[in-house]
């Protein structure tokens, strides 16, 4: 029997998960499939394919009908009409401006989406993660509570043979009822933690889920250098430098909008039909204050763009620097783990229970080190999950500032 119990508790908490659950795949690809954000940044895509067709089009030309020599106040003059087209011709450059900005527009939207879908992609993986935490610290509490009935029985035994006291009876259904208790405020965290994933995934309501890929554990692999080239090199920075393009570009158009378009039209008079008239006009661009304006407003919008890509540029940064840092001390920190300390822990306790049969050991010191691997293993798998989170949060290169390399409450 007590064979049995150490078994189950180290085997219990050794299992992988099985794959018969979600996957973090499968949870990845359906929160991109139906998150609101994702496909409202497609939508996005298509809105600003729309405004660069808008912000390329020629004007159309305008069909025009002239009347001369019409009978007011008794006038006898001839009346002769004339019917004409004519085209708006801008100054040279403002329509290829105007072009070029739409596609600057089109690009910030794709790009907008790779970063929706990043963000997304994190916070998948974020919650799937923490969902996986819950359901193993679950199953590590029940093998626990397991190794712990097995016990109090072990003790009942001994106490009818007289060999100890109902004392150590009592001290295991205590530790046994602390151990439910952490079970039952456990399985609400899952619930909570799955309620989490299945809104990102766009579930309409609760649904018990089996998470088949375990935390586990997979180290960094990469060197500073790579991860701040590939941080640089990210949606959100290459989405602030299609900004800053794009901001140049409005400051160009703006100071060209004072100069003069153009006006050409064609056509014929009724008394003389089918011969041709021709005309030019031009824009007098008089009054400066509404070109004067929009060029302070595009220049100001240009050093707005510029000041918050240097502060975006920082901040990712900054959050790579943290997050790789975090990532090597928690990979020591899993290391002294799995090396030895849950080895040594899960040794005393096959040792002591062992020895407790046998009456060579009392039920104080036996409790103290179920607990004691309880909270090693709890530790570990805690570990295990802030390692995954600056994972995730390195890979984010800080495009969502919502996550975080938070510990686990």
């Amino acid at each position: 029997m007590v064979y049995a119990a150490v078994a189950a508790v180290i085997i219990v908490s050794a299992l992988p998960a099985q794959e018969s659950g979600l996957t973090l795949e499968n949870a990845v690809e359906t929160a991109l499939a139906r998150n609101p954000e994702v496909l409202l940044a497609r939508a996005e895509v298509e809105a600003a394919r729309g405004r660069r067709l808008q912000l390329e089009a020629v004007p159309n030309p305008e069909l025009s009908f002239e009347a001369v020599g019409l009978p007011l106040w008794n006038s006898n003059r001839d009346q002769e009409f004339s019917l004409g087209v004519r085209q708006r011709i801008e100054f040279p450059g403002k329509r290829s401006l105007r072009r070029e900005i739409g596609r600057s527009g089109e690009d910030q939207a794709a790009l907008e989406l790779d970063r929706i879908r990043n963000v997304v992609r994190g916070r998948a993986e974020r919650a799937y993660f923490r969902a996986a935490y819950v359901q193993k610290r679950l199953a590590d509490l029940e093998s626990v509570l397991a190794t712990l009935k097995d016990y109090s029985a072990l003790a009942a035994e001994r106490y009818k043979n007289g060999q100890v006291p109902y004392l150590d009876v009592i001290r295991g259904r205590l530790e046994s009822l602390r151990v439910q208790n952490e079970i039952v405020e456990t399985r609400r965290d899952l619930k909570e933690k799955t309620m989490v994933l299945g809104l990102l995934m766009g579930d309409e309501g609760y649904e018990p889920l089996e998470f088949s890929t375990g935390i586990g554990f997979s180290p960094l692999g990469k060197s500073w250098a790579e991860l701040k080239a590939a941080a640089l090199a990210g949606s959100t920075l290459r989405l602030m430098a299609a900004r800053g393009k794009q901001a140049g570009l409005s400051l160009s158009l703006a100071r060209k909008s004072g100069l003069p378009d153009l006006t050409v039209g064609l056509f014929t008079p009724s008394k003389r039909f089918g011969e041709w008239g021709f005309e030019v006009g031009m824009a007098l661009p008089l009054f400066r204050k509404e070109f004067r304006g929009a060029a302070i407003e595009a220049e100001a919008a240009s050093e707005q763009t510029a000041i918050e890509a240097r502060g975006q540029t920082r901040r990712v940064l900054l959050v790579l620097e943290r997050s790789y840092a975090d990532a090597q001390a928690l990979e020591e920190q899993i290391g002294l783990f799995r090396d030895s300390l849950i080895k040594d822990v899960e040794e005393s306790l096959k040792a002591g229970l062992i020895n407790y049969q046998y009456g060579k050991s009392d039920a104080l010191g036996v409790l103290d080190i179920v607990r004691s691997l309880k909270e090693t293993r709890a530790e570990f798998l805690r570990a295990l999950l802030n390692h995954r989170l600056a994972l995730i949060e390195i890979a984010a290169a800080g495009e969502d500032e919502d996550i975080d390399v938070a510990k686990v409450e």
